[in-house]
């Protein structure tokens, strides 16, 4: 649906007129610093506002138009990267079941995609600079609060040919060059910085998801661990997602790490994150502080803390040794 057909089924279907849903819609563009088209911000009023849009969309669709709780989702993309295959137990009587995930990009942006068991066969046949096109598929929330594209049983996913393959903007990737911590000055934007972890803050550092979905569950007022969709979950597991302050010498950011980047900032494994062994990380956080990192991720505000962070999407040690030989190679040259 265009943004225009939004705007009027928005219209028809709460009390609000034209102008005071193009109002919400310019106030949800400015909100996300134009990193959301006229499309997505549309879609976005709509489901803040209950209008159900998920059944009509099934035209093909620019990645930073996507975003959570779309249906019949249809993409042409090119393989950005494709991760390794994460296993976990099921119940005895199952088999093991196994994750993967893909990230898909356009000139517009990227999008996380994730595979559940026999549908990590799709990455064994494509590879990263590939063109795939996927048609309905369906679109969640991460907990970046991101859409993130999930494959259902009607989906449908085949190769593009070479001359389809969109072109991925640079801008909107996350090769990102290198600014100091005080130029990082705007919200939704990529950065790549390099910095002393300073510390890591521990208090509440683990979430609880669905072992088998990886949704997020969260405890009601029976007690019981229970999705957004409202399924009972009998035995969830843990999910880190800790802070830091990172510091270059002129200015210090606060740095979130979620599932992978925490368990690589803490040098915990997955079996610490799963059983939520809060001891561990307190210990691992406090070992952690010190470590030299070039971190990529994009900025959002918290408005909590009244500042920019940074949420980590990938991170690397920088060895103080390695550091100070290049230095000098430098100064000697």
């Amino acid at each position: 649906m265009s943004a225009e057909d939004v705007v009027e089924k928005i219209v028809d279907e709460t009390e609000m007129d034209e102008d005071e849903v193009m109002e919400k819609l310019e106030d949800k563009m400015e909100e996300f610093s134009g990193l959301v088209s006229e499309e997505g911000a549309s879609h976005l009023v709509a489901k803040e506002h209950g209008v159900n849009i998920a059944e009509e969309q099934n035209e093909d669709l620019k990645i930073d138009n996507i975003v959570p709780d779309m249906r019949k989702v249809h993409v042409g993309a090119k393989v950005l990267n494709i991760s390794d295959v994460n296993t976990f137990e099921r119940d005895e009587d199952e088999e093991d079941g196994k994750v993967q995930n893909l990230v898909l990009g356009d000139e517009t942006g990227t999008i996380r995609v994730t595979l559940w068991d026999e549908q990590t066969e799709i990455a064994d046949k494509i590879e990263e600079g590939d063109g795939i096109e996927i048609a309905d598929a369906y679109t969640v929330e991460d907990n970046q609060g991101e859409a993130e594209l999930r494959l259902g049983d009607d989906v449908q996913v085949k190769m593009l040919d070479e001359d389809e393959v969109p072109e991925v903007d640079d801008s909107n990737s996350m090769s990102t060059k290198e600014v100091s911590i005080q130029e990082v000055n705007q919200e939704g934007n990529s950065y790549r910085i390099k910095g002393m972890l300073m510390k890591i803050y521990t208090s509440n550092p683990f979430y609880r998801v669905h072992p088998e979905t990886g949704d997020t569950v969260r405890e009601n007022d029976d007690g019981e661990y229970v999705t957004d969709d409202g399924e009972t979950v009998e035995d969830p597991e843990g999910r880190l997602a800790v802070s830091g302050v990172i510091d270059d010498g002129t200015e210090t950011i606060r740095t979130v790490f979620f599932g992978d980047q925490a368990r690589q900032i803490l040098e915990v494994d997955e079996e610490t994150e799963k059983e939520m062994d809060v001891d561990t990380v307190e210990e691992a956080a406090e070992a952690a502080a010190g470590k030299e990192l070039v971190i990529e991720g994009r900025t959002r505000f918290n408005d909590y803390f009244d500042r920019l962070e940074i949420l980590c999407n990938s991170m690397e040690q920088v060895e103080t040794k390695e550091e100070i030989e290049c230095m000098l190679e430098v100064m000697e040259a």
